[in-house]
C-alpha cells in the first residue's frame, strides 16, 4: 500500500511540473523536449514502484559478508592467483608485442627490392619473463631461400652468410638498424 501511495505522489509532482514548465516554455521544439523528459521520468517512475513492488517479498541473503577480520589463507590464495594472471597477461602482451614487431619489421624489409625476407625474429631485452616490454635487442632477417639465395638449401644458423650481393644485405641492415635505432650489429641476416 505504501508503494501505491509513493506511486501516487511521485505522479503528481510531475504533473505539477510538467503544467507549470508547459506554462513558462514559449511554443516551440523546446516545448516536445520538456515533454519527452518529463514522459521518460513518468515510466521511470512507473517503473521504479513496479520493480519495488515486485521484489518487496524477496530476501537478500548477506550471510557471506564478513565484517570480522580476513582472512589470511584466502587473501593469500587471492594474491596469488592475481599474479598469476598478471603474468600471463604480460606474457601474452610480450608475444605479441614481439609478433607486431616482426611483422612491422618484415614490412619495412619488404621495401628493399634486392633481398626478400622471409621471416623476422625478434629478441628483446629482458624476455617474456622480466614481465616488462623490453627494448629490442636484436633483428634476425631470415632470407627467401629462392630468391637473392639461387634456391640452394642453407639452414638458419643465427651467424651471418655472405649472400650473393653484399651491397643489398648491408642496404637491408642499414635499413632496419636506422630504423629502430640500433647498431647494424644488432641485424643478422641469415638464409635459409
Amino acid at each position: 500500500m505504501e508503494t501505491l501511495q509513493n506511486l501516487v505522489r511521485e505522479l503528481v509532482i510531475l504533473i505539477i511540473l510538467a503544467v507549470f514548465l508547459e506554462l513558462l516554455l514559449p511554443h516551440g521544439d523546446l516545448r516536445r523536449y520538456v515533454r519527452m523528459v518529463l514522459g521518460l521520468l513518468i515510466i521511470v517512475a512507473v517503473l521504479q514502484a513496479g520493480v519495488s513492488f515486485w521484489n518487496r517479498d524477496l530476501a537478500v541473503d548477506l550471510s557471506w559478508v564478513s565484517l570480522g577480520p580476513p582472512d589470511q589463507a584466502a587473501t593469500a590464495e587471492i594474491i596469488r592467483e592475481g599474479e598469476r594472471l598478471w603474468q600471463m597477461g604480460q606474457a601474452r602482451a610480450m608475444n605479441e608485442y614481439e609478433e607486431g614487431l616482426a611483422r612491422q619489421i618484415k614490412a619495412l624489409a619488404g621495401l628493399n627490392p634486392d633481398l626478400r625476407v622471409s621471416e623476422v625474429r625478434v629478441r628483446l631485452e629482458g624476455g617474456a619473463e622480466a614481465g616488462n616490454l623490453g627494448r629490442l635487442e636484436e633483428v634476425i632477417l631470415v632470407l627467401d631461400e629462392d630468391g637473392a639465395w639461387g634456391g640452394e638449401e642453407v639452414p638458419v644458423t643465427g651467424q651471418p652468410i655472405a649472400a650473393p650481393d653484399p651491397q643489398a644485405v648491408d642496404r637491408l641492415r642499414g635499413l632496419v638498424a636506422d630504423f629502430y635505432g640500433l647498431s647494424p650489429e644488432q641485424v643478422t641476416i641469415v638464409g635459409r
